[in-house]
């Protein structure tokens, strides 16, 4: 039996993530999931309350992912100053946006263009607001670490740089990049971001 529902619950998942692909939130409907999916609408309503958990939950993997690179952030690892030279930091912040990217293309395709009237509609503002805020700690736990550096930087540039982040992200997901493009444009991202922390927190 919850094998049967496991098999119910993916397969509503997936038809209703097509549906919000090609429809965006606003204009998918869930007589149409019913219909595509084979599965009946009362019956879709047992795992579900409503179109905007099921929209939430077809999403969840993204934005748990968005969150988990924020998150990780300020961890004791990235608070030194040698991660703006180190080479392995480097390629690690490169695979996981390349995965982000070539993992989460059309959810991220969703969640920045087509959430309107969800509950997920503001999501982009909260991420800058909530990345914005991580910059500042950032900057503030560097400089109890390391207190020779500058820390002067206005939390107008920090959120700026935060609203470029997702901005980014968008232009990524919207264009049909070849991998070997996609690789440079991130390696190039990177580097040019750590580069212009380096010079202006004046990390010598």
């Amino acid at each position: 039996m919850q094998v049967k529902k496991d098999t119910i619950h993916r397969n509503v998942l997936s038809v209703a993530r097509e549906e919000f692909i090609e429809r965006g939130y606003k204009d998918t409907s869930m007589r149409a999931i019913s219909k595509k999916s084979g599965v009946g609408l009362g019956n879709i309503y047992n795992y579900f309350k409503n179109k905007d958990e099921l929209f939430r939950q077809v999403l969840e993997p993204v934005i748990d992912a968005l969150l988990e690179i924020t998150n990780e952030h300020n961890s004791n690892a990235k608070l030194n100053i040698g991660i703006f030279k180190s080479q392995e930091y480097i390629k690690e912040r490169n695979q996981i946006f390349l995965e982000l990217v070539l993992g989460f293309k059309e959810e991220l395709r969703i969640l920045l263009f087509k959430s309107h009237g969800s509950s997920l509609e503001d999501f982009k503002e909260d991420y800058i607001d909530k990345n914005t805020e991580t910059g500042l700690e950032f900057l503030r736990l560097m400089k109890e670490r390391h207190p020779q550096i500058n820390i002067k930087i206005s939390d107008f540039f920090v959120h700026t740089m935060s609203s470029w982040w997702i901005g980014i992200l968008g232009e990524l997901v919207t264009h049909d990049l070849e991998r070997d493009e996609l690789e440079c444009f991130i390696s190039e991202y990177v580097e040019y971001t750590m580069a212009g922390w380096e010079k202006i927190m004046r990390i010598e």
